[in-house]
C-alpha cells in the first residue's frame, strides 16, 4: 500500500505567504507522483549560494503557538523525525513565496530562516542530502522537519514516510568558498546524462567555447549515469575564474559538488583551467 502523508500545509501557505489560491480540502490524501520511477541519481541536492533576499524569520502564531523563527541557520544543529510531501502541494505556493516542487531538494521546517540551507542525515542508513529550506511546517505532532518527496526518496524513507534524521545548518557564504571538505574536492557538474555519447559531445563543446577540459564521470549505477565535471576547484579564485568561463562560453550555472578525488573516468585530462 502507497505511503501517504496525513498533514497538511495548506492553512499555513495561505497565512505565512499570502496564497491566492482556495485551500486543499482535508479530503485529499498526499502522496508519491504516478507513472514510472525518477532517476534521483540525475538530481543534485541543492547547492547553498550566498542569500540575495531579505530573510522571512518573522514571529508568527500557528494553533495557538507562537514560533520564533531563527536569524540564520549557520550552527545549528538537531536530531529529530523527518516526514515529507508530496503530489497534494505540488505546485503551489510555499511559504517563501516559491512554487513547490517534489522533484527538488527543498524543505519545510518551523523555525529556520526563510530561505536557509541544511544537511540532513538518515541516521539509520547514514546516508545525507542538502535542502533549501523555503517553507513552514511540519505541524504534526513532534516531526522537526518535512522534505520533499524527492529528497526523502534520496534518504531512503520515501516508503516508510517517517525517518529519525540529525540536521546541521549550512553558511552559504563559505560553503563554496572551502576547495577541501572532509577530506573531499570540489568539482563543478555541468550535467548528469544517461547516454556517454552526449556526455562526450558536451565535454568537447565545452573545450570548443572555453578551452578547459572537462571529465566524464561514469558513476555505479545499474544503467550509468555519466556526470560531466570540470575539477578539482583549487581555490576560491580559481572557483570564480572557472565560473566566468563558462557564463562567457553561455553554459548554464553549473552545480558544485564535494567528493572523493576522482579515479574513474571514461575520456578527459581531468586538467582544468
Amino acid at each position: 500500500m502507497t505511503q501517504t502523508i496525513t498533514f497538511t500545509l495548506s492553512l499555513v501557505v495561505l497565512l505565512l505567504a499570502g496564497c491566492s489560491s482556495a485551500p486543499v480540502k482535508e479530503s485529499v490524501q498526499d502522496g508519491p507522483p504516478s507513472g514510472p520511477p525518477v532517476d534521483i541519481s540525475a538530481i543534485p541536492d541543492a547547492v547553498p549560494a550566498p542569500i540575495q533576499v531579505p530573510l522571512k524569520n518573522t514571529p508568527y502564531t500557528l494553533g495557538g503557538i507562537t514560533y520564533q523563527p531563527l536569524a540564520t541557520a549557520n550552527g545549528y544543529s538537531a536530531t529529530g523525525l523527518a516526514s515529507w510531501y508530496g503530489t497534494k502541494f505540488h505546485g503551489k505556493q510555499t511559504a517563501n513565496g516559491e512554487i513547490y516542487d517534489l522533484y527538488k531538494m527543498t524543505a519545510a521546517h518551523k523555525t529556520l530562516p526563510l530561505p536557509s540551507y541544511v544537511k540532513v542525515t538518515n541516521v539509520e542508513n547514514g546516508h545525507s542530502v542538502v535542502v533549501r529550506v523555503n517553507d513552514r511546517g511540519p505541524f504534526h505532532g513532534e516531526r522537526l522537519i518535512d522534505l520533499s518527496y524527492v529528497a526523502a526518496r534520496k534518504l531512503g524513507f520515501a516508503d516508510s514516510g517517517l525517518a529519525e534524521v540529525t540536521i546541521e545548518g549550512i553558511d552559504p557564504e563559505t560553503f563554496s568558498r572551502s576547495p577541501i571538505r572532509d577530506g573531499q574536492l570540489l568539482y563543478l557538474q555541468l550535467a548528469a546524462l544517461k547516454s556517454h555519447h552526449n556526455a562526450q559531445l558536451l565535454r568537447r563543446e565545452i573545450f570548443a567555447k572555453t578551452e578547459l577540459q572537462a571529465r566524464v564521470i561514469q558513476g555505479d549505477e545499474t544503467a550509468p549515469i555519466y556526470r560531466v565535471r570540470i575539477g578539482p576547484v583549487e581555490s576560491p579564485e580559481h572557483l570564480e575564474q572557472l565560473l566566468e568561463t563558462l557564463e562567457n562560453g553561455q553554459f548554464a550555472a553549473p552545480y558544485l559538488v564535494y567528493e572523493k578525488p576522482v579515479t574513474d573516468e571514461t575520456e578527459g585530462t581531468g586538467t582544468s583551467l
